[in-house]
């Protein structure tokens, strides 16, 4: 006699997914009008106080002005300059019409990745990593903001789709008559992820271990072949050819990357030991950023490694269950965003610590996290609790929700008002100064002159396009070199930390900043002869050296004559020193990089910066703008 068999009953996964199947259309506009809704609820029509955005705004300005083949503009995130060059010639330097982009790009960066992993991937899985990316309130943010990332969601979407047409072209073999068109896709796809995030440029080591794992050798060959053609063809030929010689993508951005300090490079270049630190510093501050990305974690809570350990078992989880059930584009969403956030935990200094960076990768995140999950829910022993993924992905989904329906309300009045045109309400005070303070200057100072301020990007945009001269930093060089024998003509003289020798400021050749400050001086015999005895002055730059280094490995040399001189080289005959805030709250800390540069030249040419003009009382953290009175026969 023949037993009887019976159907399985469809489990919740199966009655969910048949469900998100009938209906993927519906819930992808879904995905798209949450992502475009809550982005224009959350619209700021100002620029961030991180400055990059105005930097990309002026970089761009300047290319159209220039003419698009007589400037280049895009050194820094090329591909990005070069789309919104379109929308700064059509409207000028218009902060709505280029956050608008950005709007778009967002919307369009989420269909992509859709049109990437439909019908690859269950939509159990896709659905909520998309919807979780539509309703995240820092991607909602960027999304009305001068950045790469919206743009850079974009291009990872093109990127997916080039790699995926590709590894199903050559399943059954790297034919390259055959498929020299996915080829040539998948490099068109990989440069432009490279020349959208400098970062990216390892998004081909992805592509090629991706292939390797799956024995596709050919196929990994010639993906890398295909991206090397196009990075020649477009370095080589199309820049020196259009452009000249524009210098190197990554510029100044490479040698930070090895620096022990970001803003300065006197402190030396990092070891191998630093660089593993590094690694894994920036691996806890990121990964408890995504945990408060996504609401599982308050704001500002203490970094933690417990956050990376979660996050990498199941990511882990996700892959390993891809490997079993050979889903190969789960593992291509994990590769490629471990790739790519190990490049960066290694390149990026711990002092930036930027959520925006961690940001990106929240949808191929997801994808893993939650494939692993669903597949561990699907084990015979575990399929009455699938439910629980099911209650679990729209719980977290709510705490979204919820967390951006109030960031939005918090926006409204604000974009009310700027609509309203008052144009700097919502900035705190000491940016409201700064922002006046650059209007008054750019209407009062000569064309023709140059006006130091701190982010001088910023100051173009709210100054309608008067140039100003930026100062990121005090230039510094290590006190090694510093202190060289050969560098004092006359008497090498350096009396105690916080001491000066008064009236001999002509004779100033350094300062050694550290704990304290270092004042050395290059002393003429005659001069010296009249000194009273001082056992306490350093005589011996080599001996002082050898202290320093025992009391302090952080130290390093800033020459006042050098400063003064950057400001004449630039015509610089103003500067804006303001009150900005170290902390989003005031606690009286502030940006100090100004007030330090013009410390130390007035240290040896005192009286060099007179004031005549002020914004804001004393007591509310004004901007004041000082004239620069060059001493007599500087040169």
């Amino acid at each position: 006699m023949k037993k009887r068999v019976v159907a399985e009953k469809p489990g919740v996964f199966d009655k969910v997914e048949n469900y998100l199947a009938g209906k993927d259309k519906i819930f992808l506009w879904v995905c798209l009008a949450t992502a475009f809704v809550f982005a224009c609820l959350l619209f700021s029509t100002r620029i961030t106080d991180a400055n990059d955005d105005a930097l990309y705004i002026e970089s761009v300005a300047a290319w159209v002005d220039a003419g698009f083949f007589n400037y280049y503009g895009g050194v820094n995130a090329p591909l990005f300059c070069m789309f919104l060059t379109l929308p700064v010639a059509i409207f000028g330097v218009n902060l709505v019409a280029l956050k608008a982009f950005s709007v778009i790009c967002f919307v369009l960066g989420i269909f992509l990745i859709y049109v990437a992993f439909r019908r690859r991937i269950p939509y159990l899985i896709l659905f909520p990593a998309l919807l979780l990316t539509a309703l995240n309130s820092l991607f909602l943010f960027y999304a009305s903001q001068i950045y790469t990332e919206c743009f850079a969601l974009t291009v990872f979407g093109l990127f997916f789709i080039a790699w995926f047409k590709l590894d199903d072209a050559t399943d059954n073999g790297a034919d390259i008559k055959k498929n020299w068109k996915p080829f040539l896709l998948m490099g068109g796809a990989t440069l432009l992820v490279f020349l959208t995030r400098n970062v990216a440029a390892v998004a081909i080591v992805a592509l090629v271990v991706y292939f390797l794992l799956y024995k596709k050798y050919a196929t990994a060959g010639y993906a890398a072949i295909s991206f090397g053609l196009f990075a020649f063809l477009y370095h080589k030929v199309i820049v020196p050819l259009c452009w000249g010689n524009v210098g190197s993508q990554f510029g100044s951005q490479g040698g930070v990357m090895f620096q022990k300090d970001a803003f300065n490079p006197a402190l030396g270049r990092e070891d191998f030991r630093g660089m593993v630190v590094r690694f894994f510093e920036n691996a806890k501050i990121y990964f408890s950023q995504l945990f408060e990305l996504v609401c599982l974690k308050p704001e500002d809570s203490p970094r933690s490694y417990s956050c990376f350990i979660i996050a990498l078992i199941l990511v882990g989880l996700g892959v390993g269950f891809a490997v079993v059930n050979k889903n190969r584009h789960i593992a291509a969403a994990a590769l490629y965003a471990a790739t790519l956030l190990g490049a960066t935990f290694f390149a990026l200094q711990t002092q930036w610590g930027q959520h925006r960076l961690i940001m990106l990768y929240i949808p191929f995140i997801a994808i893993a996290v939650f494939y692993g999950i669903a597949e561990l829910l699907k084990k015979p022993k575990a399929k009455g609790l699938q439910w629980l993924y099911v209650g679990g992905v729209a719980l977290l989904l709510l705490l979204n929700f919820a967390h951006t329906v109030g960031k939005a309300k918090q926006n409204l009045p604000v974009l009310r008002a700027n609509i309203a045109g008052d144009t700097f309400y919502g900035f705190t005070p000491d940016w409201k100064n700064y922002f006046l303070m650059s209007q008054w200057a750019a209407k009062n100072v000569p064309q023709d002159v140059g006006i130091a301020c701190r982010k001088a990007p910023m100051s173009f945009i709210y100054a309608h396009g008067r140039k100003f001269a930026g100062i990121y930093n005090v230039p510094a060089v290590a006190i090694d070199s510093a202190l060289q024998v050969s560098k004092y003509k006359h008497r090498f003289v350096c009396p105690p930390a916080g001491t000066t020798i008064p009236g001999l400021q002509p004779y100033i050749v350094a300062l050694l900043i550290g704990n304290g400050m270092y004042t050395v001086y290059d002393i003429p015999e005659a001069v010296y002869a009249q000194l009273p005895p001082d056992p306490s002055v350093h005589l011996d730059p080599q001996k002082l050296l050898d202290a320093l280094h025992k009391e302090n490995g952080n130290m390093y040399a800033v020459y006042p004559d050098d400063l003064l001189r950057s400001f004449k080289g630039g015509n610089v005959r103003y500067v804006i020193d303001a009150s900005l805030r170290l902390y989003p709250q005031k606690t009286g800390d502030t940006v100090s990089t100004v007030w330090r540069y013009l410390v130390f030249i007035e240290s040896k040419y005192p009286g060099t910066f007179r004031k005549v003009h002020q914004i804001g009382n004393d007591n509310d953290e004004p901007a004041m703008l000082y004239e620069v009175v060059y001493p007599s026969g500087f040169e």
